[in-house]
């Protein structure tokens, strides 16, 4: 009796220092499962036959799917050896926590601890959240706390594509800048149909500060460009009205920039006679000019001969507020102006346009969707031949003919 305990004795100690095999004869770690049983007797196992594995290593790493996990990891779960259509994802715990600052579901949360948060409990976010040690936030690091916003910034919008035909099915971007946010989280919209689109947001979180909310707009529309389509956004506490499908409007601080030119004429004429590209401002108004005396063209002596107007490219009537920064003169026709389709507003009685003198005029023009616009429009007489009288000023051209009228127009967004 006293040999067969002492025998005993000796393999359960071999047992407790040597490597221990589940359905394999062969371990590769400290303790090793071969699940399907399906590992050589010797030597290591390919991937395929190691995905089934489970192995715990002598450093205390765990391998799940390979026998060798990678030596930076304490767990490593691998699924290249499983076949395309059978492989594997790791599936989290799932909670339904109240609040951001909930600490009742999860008694004290260790900071780092994972969960999959299934928004059936108060706290509307879905998906993955994580104790930072005060709140839940999301893997990015957003803020679950109830989004807010200062202000949305509706004159600001942007579509884009920017223009829209009935009957034809649609879809763009809607962009919305905001100022104020908070970081906090905001749920997903979808307003609409309005003239047949809807606009649809993703949920998410606010920037802190400044940002922009991208809304995706589908549809098939009811009305065509310039027609306009006006979403009611409600968000973050604040409310406005998007009014989009004019077309591609200026950004707010951007400044664009024009430069033709023509060659002389002797007779009156419009500028978009012989220029069919000039600056449209919200998709509505053209900057254009009357151009008359052109024989003026050729003098040094002071003639105003260069009207500024506005026309109405649009098929409905358009109002528009004008106020004159700095002309020649300042002179105002009409501050608040209704311009009917195809029609224009000129609210200065001329320019100086001579090749010995030329003005440029500044003015502002407001839009009814709350968009400020100011315009730097100057035009220049280039008489190519001259002599000069000396003090660098020119006395006479020797060849009008080359003359050329440069027209320059550059227009910023204020507002």
């Amino acid at each position: 009796m006293k040999k067969t305990i002492l025998f005993l004795a000796v393999i359960s100690s071999g047992l407790i220092y040597s490597q221990v095999g589940i359905n394999t004869s062969n371990p590769r770690g400290i303790f090793h499962v071969d699940g399907k049983k399906d590992n050589p007797a010797t030597g290591a196992p390919t991937a395929l036959q190691g995905a089934n594995d489970f192995t715990v290593v002598a450093d205390g790493s765990v391998g799940i799917g390979t026998t060798t996990p990678n030596a930076s990891a304490i767990l490593d779960v691998n699924v290249d050896g499983l076949a395309v259509g059978s492989k594997k994802g790791l599936l989290g715990p799932k909670v339904a926590l109240t609040s951001q600052t909930d600490q009742t579901t999860i008694p004290s949360p260790v900071a780092g601890l994972l969960v999959y948060n299934l928004g059936t409990g108060g706290l509307d976010y879905v998906g993955y959240v994580f104790w930072n040690g005060t709140e839940w936030r999301t893997f990015s690091n957003g803020s679950l706390a109830p989004g807010t916003l200062g202000t949305i910034t509706c004159n600001g919008v942007t579509l884009s594509p920017g223009t829209y035909t009935s009957g034809t099915p649609y879809t763009g971007t809607m962009s919305v800048p905001y100022t104020g946010g908070n970081g906090g989280v905001y749920a997903a919209q979808s307003i609409g149909p309005v003239n047949g689109l809807v606009a649809t947001l993703a949920a998410g979180n606010f920037n802190v500060g400044s940002g922009i909310l991208t809304y995706t707009v589908s549809g098939s529309p009811t009305v065509s460009s310039p027609t306009l389509t006006t979403f009611p956004i409600n968000i973050g506490g604040q409310t406005c009205s998007a009014t989009v499908g004019a077309g591609a409007v200026i950004a707010p601080g951007e400044l664009v920039y024009y430069h033709s030119s023509i060659p002389r004429k002797t007779t009156s004429f419009l500028l978009s006679q012989y220029l069919n590209d000039l600056p449209i401002i919200n998709n509505t108004f053209r900057v254009d000019a009357f151009i008359t005396s052109p024989n003026a063209f050729d003098s040094n002596n002071a003639s105003t001969n260069f009207d500024p107007r506005l026309y109405n490219i649009t098929a409905a009537n358009a109002k528009v507020w004008v106020s004159e920064v700095s002309t020649h003169t300042g002179d105002s026709h009409g501050a608040n102006l209704l311009i009917f389709p195809n029609n224009y507003a000129q609210f200065d009685d001329g320019v100086y346009l001579t090749y010995g003198r030329n003005e440029t005029v500044t003015f502002d023009i407001t839009t009814p969707d709350n968009k400020w616009y100011r315009v730097y429009y100057a035009l220049r007489v280039d008489n190519k031949s001259f002599t000069s009288s000396g003090n660098g000023n020119v006395t006479s051209d020797s060849n009008n003919s080359d003359n050329t009228l440069e027209v320059y127009v550059s227009i910023q967004r204020l507002y």
